[in-house]
């Protein structure tokens, strides 16, 4: 069995137990919660609400686009393309799957720096995507750019919690299972699974 599975298994076992016990009623999660939402920085706070807003499509979507358009880098645009999706697929599948109320519904809403989301928490569709796409990043691109997108992602996953839309147990859960969805397409792609596509496109 490849080791990516043990990231999906860790995602649902997680998943399983915030929803037997609900994320409101776990005190490490309201804990780690506060300690980053209700320690905000005046001077971060636009940078924080800038990242969580415009840290996932205005970034990686311009970032696989622009990748797509030279032939080296091709592979890497594809990868993150077919991950992407199927990272969209699967974290809205879990979101109604777990159905968990975001955090702003059950403490203090004070902190909360961006409009409130309506659709469920858990996991953070942010977290998910942009921990997936830098993953795929660290297994095919070069290390400049996977690093500086790592940092991204992790800053990015960092202000969802800090603006107030995410538990941080949302977050933990994203990146488990960007860490399935990147590490399962990288695998497909050195397989062939995805050539059919860099064909179409060279026809």
């Amino acid at each position: 069995m490849k080791y990516y599975w043990a990231l999906l298994l860790a995602f649902l076992v997680v998943g399983v137990i915030v929803k037997i016990e609900s994320e409101p009623n776990m005190p490490l999660n309201i804990y780690l919660f506060k300690l980053i939402n209700y320690n905000q920085v005046s001077a971060l706070n636009p940078v924080m609400v800038f990242l969580s807003k415009y840290g996932r499509e205005y970034v990686w979507i311009p970032l696989t686009a622009i990748l797509l358009v030279f032939r080296k880098t091709r592979r890497i645009a594809i990868t993150l393309a077919a991950s992407f999706i199927l990272a969209i697929i699967v974290g809205e599948i879990s979101k109604y799957a777990f159905a968990q109320g975001r955090p702003f519904l059950y403490i203090h809403p004070d902190y909360l720096l961006v409009p409130p989301p309506t659709d469920y928490s858990f996991p953070s569709g942010h977290a998910l995507i942009v921990s997936d796409g830098a993953l795929v990043l660290a297994k095919m691109a070069p290390r400049w750019l996977w690093i500086i997108m790592m940092i991204e992602a992790v800053l990015v996953s960092y202000s969802r919690v800090y603006v107030g839309v995410h538990w941080p147990y949302d977050v933990i859960a994203g990146w488990l299972l960007g860490g399935w969805t990147s590490l399962f397409t990288v695998d497909l792609e050195r397989r062939g699974t995805l050539a059919f596509i860099e064909k179409f496109l060279k026809a």
